[in-house]
């Protein structure tokens, strides 16, 4: 946790997610990644706990595409998959209880937040089911463009690895499993805040 400028403390949560096609309430939400990052001597690191559920299809469609990209498919969903309303009940219990003892506010980051963030406030809008993160996002991309003073065609993962020599090599053969993206993304929020 750490200070939020003579606010309350905030937690930061890498939150990844893939999806069965481009936009929630069209498509389903097929899985969710998420990490804590803490700050302790000074620096932030990507906590050692892990959020991963994989979730039942909720009636929505199936783009070829997007389903390529994660190799999930939807029969696995249909007989392995978690009901949503008990997955997005679990991840806001994983937030809460990390938030500890202060309430420090929980921060949802994602690279390409946009993307990620319309489908997790959809779903727990949908259950009825209040939003840990409240109504607002941070964006790894919008926050390397500043950090890093770059455009925004330059904040993909490879570049960002390749301007952050802290970050570690992205494993190709685990990329787009949430979890995964989830924590290779904490690594990537840690350097940019770290900068000096």
């Amino acid at each position: 946790m750490e200070a939020g400028g003579g606010g309350p403390e905030v937690l930061y949560f890498s939150v990844d997610v893939e999806a069965s096609g481009p936009v929630p309430g069209l498509y389903n939400l097929v899985s969710i990644g998420a990490v804590p990052v803490t700050l302790a001597g000074g620096s932030h690191r990507p906590g050692t706990d892990r959020f991963y559920v994989e979730l039942k299809p909720i009636g929505g469609f199936f783009e070829k595409e997007a389903m390529a990209v994660h190799g999930i498919s939807r029969k696995h969903l249909e007989e392995q998959g978690a009901e949503a309303s008990r997955g997005m009940r679990d991840l806001r219990e994983f937030v809460e209880t990390r938030r500890g003892p202060g309430q420090a506010r929980a921060v949802f980051v994602g690279h390409n937040a946009a993307f990620d963030w319309s489908y997790i406030s959809y779903y727990f809008t949908l259950f009825k089911i209040p939003n840990p993160f409240g109504y607002k996002a941070l964006d790894i991309k919008s926050l390397a463009m500043g950090r890093l003073r770059i455009g925004w065609f330059e904040t993909s993962k490879e570049n960002l690895e390749a301007l952050l020599p802290s970050v570690p090599r992205q494993d190709l053969k685990q990329a787009h499993r949430a979890d995964y993206d989830a924590l290779y993304q904490a690594h990537i929020l840690c350097a940019l805040l770290d900068l000096r």
